[in-house]
């Protein structure tokens, strides 16, 4: 990140938009961290990208960008319009396994409409692979605009941040908590570990389903030393699931700066602070290339 980079980070759940602008003269700080309230559902709209209810979101957003001269928009790409997967390294390898593989798993949508990106993983005889629809996407390049440098940052990557803002390298567990599903990486090390997506129709269900999942992502069940929560339902879900985690982690909700280590002018906000975490974080604009490998089909955000 350049002196000059003014970066506004955003995220979304139910019918808010939280933003965040960094500080470009003081690292880890934000200029300012706000939330617009609409009476839809945000990112549907986004998605959908051609209806009144996103232009008022397009709107706002470019209000941001001329009231705060932002160069650079880092969004968060939803989880449940995304495919996250870990498969062996060979089939990573060969060409052949790759696309067969590709194919199985998204076989509604068009081959040239995929975006697809690998990401190493702290055991190397596997990669987590990353599957978008480009017509998915369409709205949130047109939210975005004409702007220097934009990237959509899948929720996993939340935790990649976190290890470049705070360099912390033990085992920890991040959960972005949303209405109807729930995101989890994990990282050990420096390293992302695995990562899944958990859906559910109603809260008291997670349990089962966390007890489902872990049979077959082993890494749910390993140690870690921290658990950050965060996201609108931070809190609820946080009490669903406590139970089925070691008892020597620490719990967190994202819900204060100092907890987020940000500094800020404003001291308190209309909202929980949990649910901007994503937003605060992504501001930050950290100048690093997370452990990810581009293919020749790699349609790119930049």
């Amino acid at each position: 990140m350049t002196d000059e980079d003014v970066c506004l980070g955003i995220c979304y759940s139910d019918n808010q938009i939280y933003y965040s602008v960094n500080d470009q003269n003081n690292p880890s700080s934000a200029k300012h961290i706000g939330a617009f309230d609409f009476n839809f559902n945000v990112k549907n709209a986004i998605v959908h990208g051609n209806d009144d209810a996103f232009s008022g979101i397009k709107r706002s957003v470019a209000d941001l960008k001329e009231r705060f001269n932002c160069n650079s928009i880092r969004i968060l790409s939803p989880a449940d319009e995304e495919c996250w997967t870990i498969l062996p390294r060979y089939v990573y390898e060969n060409p052949d396994e790759r696309e067969a593989h590709i194919r199985i798993i998204a076989q509604s949508v068009p081959r040239e409409d995929l975006q697809i990106t690998w990401y190493k993983l702290s055991n190397v005889d596997h990669r987590l692979l990353l599957i978008r629809d480009s017509n998915a996407m369409g709205g949130f390049k047109k939210l975005l605009g004409d702007v220097s440098h934009t990237e959509y940052i899948s929720e996993f990557e939340i935790g990649i941040d976190w290890q470049n803002h705070t360099n912390i390298n033990g085992s920890f567990l991040a959960i972005h908590c949303s209405r109807n599903y729930i995101s989890v990486s994990s990282f050990l090390l420096g390293k992302l570990r695995g990562a899944t997506v958990i859906r559910f129709d109603n809260v008291s269900d997670l349990p089962y389903y966390w007890k489902l999942f872990a049979q077959i992502n082993s890494w749910m069940s390993g140690i870690h030393e921290q658990i950050y929560f965060y996201g609108f339902h931070a809190s609820e879900i946080r009490k669903v699931l406590a139970p089925y985690w070691d008892r020597s982690g620490e719990h967190i909700i994202m819900n204060s700066l100092e907890r987020m280590h940000i500094s800020a002018p404003e001291q308190t906000y209309g909202f929980p602070l949990e649910r901007a975490f994503p937003a605060i974080l992504l501001s930050m604009n950290f100048d690093h290339q997370p452990e990810k490998e581009l293919h020749e089909n790699h349609n790119g955000n930049s």
